[in-house]
């Protein structure tokens, strides 16, 4: 009884700061940042069908991204945006509910060219954070690549992954398909590997036709909601808890 009233106290009071406005709400943002690179648009026949292919798995994610409230305490709010890149990026949608974005996803169409991830995860950042100083909302982005560049004109990827964690950004790599760069996947990614990277796939190719990974989404949405708020040492977090009564 008592002992588990104070853990989920503890729980609750780590959602609370994360998410600013108290227990109850929580708004998160999620970005989506699309490699539609040359690499990408000829890696199945005819060019750019595996372009099209990530845009419905993007649009099966945001989909999966409803308003809730959660463990009856939490109300989760989405806000969704994304952009697209190759030597450029294309801000497709701005943060905006699911309705609008997934509405927006229907202008990607394949850049072709070469490949800066660093620019992307650099413009993602800008895109993430500059209109939004006042809500605590949490923040998470999907980056969708092979993970091979062609250049670094922003510094590399690592440099620019690091400023995104910096502003609070914690990003999932996942693969555009089969044929990837993995050094250059687990570089966007947030430590532990085994959260951020491990193995998502956006499209499988299955007996020649393109299988969109639903298990990669289900497990990154799990990832995104279970318990709201920094993963603390426990002690430390319940040693806080009486500071409350002060």
């Amino acid at each position: 009884g008592g002992m588990k009233h104070a853990v989920s106290n503890i729980l609750l009071s780590s959602v609370s700061t994360q998410c600013g406005s108290g227990i109850i709400d929580c708004p998160i943002r999620v970005y989506f940042t699309i490699d539609t690179s040359e690499t990408i648009a000829l890696q199945e026949p005819p060019p750019g069908s595996l372009v099209e292919s990530i845009r419905e798995f993007t649009k099966i994610f945001a989909e999966r991204l409803a308003d809730e409230e959660y463990r009856g305490h939490i109300q989760i709010t989405w806000s969704i945006g994304g952009l697209h890149f190759s030597q450029k990026q294309v801000v497709f949608s701005q943060l905006t509910t699911r309705e609008n974005f997934i509405r927006n996803l229907a202008s990607i169409r394949y850049l072709g060219k070469g490949t800066y991830i660093d620019c992307a995860l650099k413009n993602m950042t800008h895109q993430m954070t500059q209109h939004y100083t006042e809500t605590k909302a949490v923040l998470f982005a999907v980056v969708i690549t092979d993970g091979y560049v062609t250049g670094n004109p922003c510094s590399g990827i690592k440099v620019m992954a690091e400023k995104a964690r910096d502003q609070g950004i914690q990003i999932f790599s996942v693969a555009a398909s089969k044929e990837i760069d993995e050094f250059g996947m687990r570089e966007i990614a947030n430590s532990p590997y085994e959260l951020f990277r491990d193995d998502y796939i956006a499209v499988e190719i299955v007996d020649g036709k393109p299988r969109l990974s639903t298990k990669t989404i289900d497990r990154i949405v799990k990832a995104m909601v279970r318990d709201r708020g920094p993963q603390g040492p426990k002690g430390e977090r319940g040693r806080q808890v009486p500071r409350i009564y002060v």
